[in-house]
């Protein structure tokens, strides 16, 4: 999950912008969606301008209206509501004090992506194993969704070179949702087009 990454020296932090109770909180959401390049922090899928729902979620719910950019991530509605039924079982969790998933190197030395799935890379990191849960990294829904986004990609661009599938995904954005499968299953780095 790349977008889950917080930036120290963000703008968002330079201007003091906050979460307000009460008020339009786009300017927010629209430059937290910018910092993630457009793609929901919790199932890596592409948030479509005017087309997709995203919000402005509280990582840790027990914050809201007390928190600050390190709490905030936009993703889509759906993720969010999927997050907040897990909260009650995760409100003590160690990853909210921890906060490892905020680092992308952290994160790389603790959760893998293989065949579809997260996993932690050792099996006695449980503040891994909840995160994955709470997040809702493996449900069904994103499993499915990952395999068959994945599976139409071969059969539109399997058979082109390096330089068509950059290309292709410079052209096409959208079809960019679930980066990290893209890049482990096609084997291509997409940093560049992202960045």
């Amino acid at each position: 999950m790349k977008f889950l990454t917080k930036i120290h020296d963000s703008q968002i932090r330079v201007d003091d912008l906050t979460y307000q109770k009460g008020v339009s909180n786009s300017e927010l959401r629209l430059r937290l969606l910018d910092e993630q390049k457009n793609f929901c922090a919790y199932t890596e899928k592409y948030i479509e301008p005017g087309i997709d729902t995203s919000e402005v979620e509280h990582f840790n719910p027990s914050l809201k209206y007390n928190d600050d950019y390190f709490n905030y991530y936009t993703t889509l509605r759906s993720a969010n509501e999927r997050k907040i039924r897990k909260y009650k079982e995760y409100q003590n969790a160690l990853f909210f004090a921890t906060r490892f998933f905020q680092n992308n190197e952290d994160f790389k030395t603790r959760i893998r992506y293989e065949d579809f799935v997260y996993e932690p890379i050792t099996e006695e990191d449980q503040d891994a194993k909840d995160l994955i849960d709470y997040l809702g990294f493996n449900d069904d829904y994103l499993f499915t969704a990952r395999i068959n986004h994945i599976k139409r990609l071969q059969e539109t661009i399997g058979s082109f070179s390096l330089q068509e599938k950059i290309e292709y995904f410079t052209r096409n954005k959208s079809d960019l949702s679930y980066i990290t499968a893209i890049e482990k299953e096609l084997d291509i780095n997409l940093s560049e087009i992202i960045n």
